[in-house]
């Protein structure tokens, strides 16, 4: 028994430093900044088409937008797609656009604004899929940036990500943001988030041609007109939920090349409004990421939670076989740290993992939940059957 019990440490150690230490080391050489500042600018700047959809988001659209019109970028355009919405969104994107388009000095002209305003829903579609597309036919960049419109961004941020991705000759550039939060389990949350984003799609492996490794974030997708094109545009993904990592996959098998920075200061966001929100607000895609299978969705929780709790278990009850217990203990918290560091928060959220983990599990069981007995997903006032989601699954 002493034997299995140290396996099972050592285990768990190894689980920890290569699932979470991997993607943490890759991270902390990979910001927007140190990154884009090793390679030349490019001898003409392409054109830029920056895809905006918001629903409803009338309290922080005009944050977002406005970052974006302050943007040190020599040509873009800013598309805003108000999908939708039954607050003050579109009539905040309106004011907006007039007041850019209106600008008549060339000296002080920065790039246009156009609005677009979906009314209906196509059958056959997501919401924010739809709203995706329809910016896609309306852009005129040669490359294309969707991104969300509640992200802030950095003056410098268009730049040094185009910069980055011609130098290298890329197809699909995603920055992972900063994430905003108010209190101290807010920020456990989302670093709990970012950790167990990283180490299931493993971005430094984004890069090779290993088709299970890809990567989307819906905070900032830069795409190339030529690449979305050869994959077909967002089509065969209209009815996946998980619309921003399917594109990255989609991509991917299409022929892309694909790399992964941190976006450091450079983008900002808040999430959620609250801890708790943060937990509703995975109801649409928890239980998406286990495409909608239950086996599959009580596999991954069940493994989870091994990983959060075996080094404590194991440590508190192993007796003399918890030596691998209690080094995975440390270096998990220790990783924990170091991954809210890396996306804006303290290091001393720590102590903390354990109560986080189990948050998101719970997130994901909530969200299985609620799936099952209503039969499908609720989200911004429209119904998605689960059969329907099921079937339109991208694989």
């Amino acid at each position: 028994m002493p034997i299995v019990l140290n396996l099972a440490g050592w285990l768990l150690f190894v689980v920890w430093a290569v699932a979470a230490g991997l993607p943490s080391l890759w991270f902390l050489g990979r910001s927007l900044r140190r990154q884009s500042d090793r390679v030349a600018e490019p001898i003409e700047w392409p054109f830029l088409s920056v895809v905006v959809p918001a629903r409803d988001e009338g309290h922080k659209i005009e944050a977002g937008l406005r970052s974006l019109l302050a943007a040190d970028y020599p040509a873009f355009e800013i598309i805003a797609l108000d999908d939708r919405s039954r607050d003050d969104t579109g009539v905040i994107m309106d004011r907006l656009a007039d007041e850019v388009n209106s600008n008549t000095d060339e000296s002080v002209r920065g790039p246009e604004l156009k609005v677009v305003h979906i009314r209906e829903l196509p059958e056959g579609w997501l919401g924010k899929n739809h709203a995706l597309h329809v910016g896609s036919q309306q852009a005129r960049g040669e490359w294309i940036l969707f991104t969300d419109g509640d992200v802030v961004y950095h003056p410098e941020t268009l730049k040094r990500s185009l910069k980055y991705a011609v130098a290298r000759n890329l197809d699909h550039l995603p920055l992972f943001p900063n994430i905003e939060a108010a209190g101290l389990f807010e920020a456990a949350f989302v670093a709990c988030f970012a950790l167990i984003f990283a180490a299931g799609t493993q971005p430094g492996l984004v890069p090779t041609r290993f088709p299970w490794f890809y990567l989307g974030v819906g905070a900032f997708n830069l795409v190339r007109r030529s690449a979305l094109e050869r994959a077909g545009g967002f089509d065969l993904i209209r009815l996946d939920i998980l619309d921003d990592v399917k594109l990255g996959k989609l991509l991917k098998r299409t022929g892309s090349r694909s790399e992964v920075l941190r976006a450091g200061e450079g983008l900002n966001i808040r999430w959620q409004q609250s801890a708790w929100a943060c937990i509703t607000g995975l109801e649409k895609n928890a239980f998406a990421s286990a495409g909608y299978s239950i086996l599959h969705l009580l596999f991954v929780t069940s493994v989870t939670a091994a990983v959060f709790l075996g080094p404590l278990a194991g440590t508190l009850f192993a007796g003399g076989a918890r030596l691998g217990f209690v080094a995975a203990l440390v270096l998990s918290h220790l990783l924990f740290g170091v991954n809210s560091r890396l996306f804006g928060h303290s290091f001393w959220v720590f102590p903390l993992l354990i109560p986080a983990g189990m948050a998101f599990l719970f997130a994901f069981l909530r969200s299985t939940w609620i799936t099952l007995r209503q039969g499908g997903v609720r989200w911004r006032d429209t119904f998605y059957p689960l059969d329907v989601l099921r079937k339109n699954v991208y694989r």
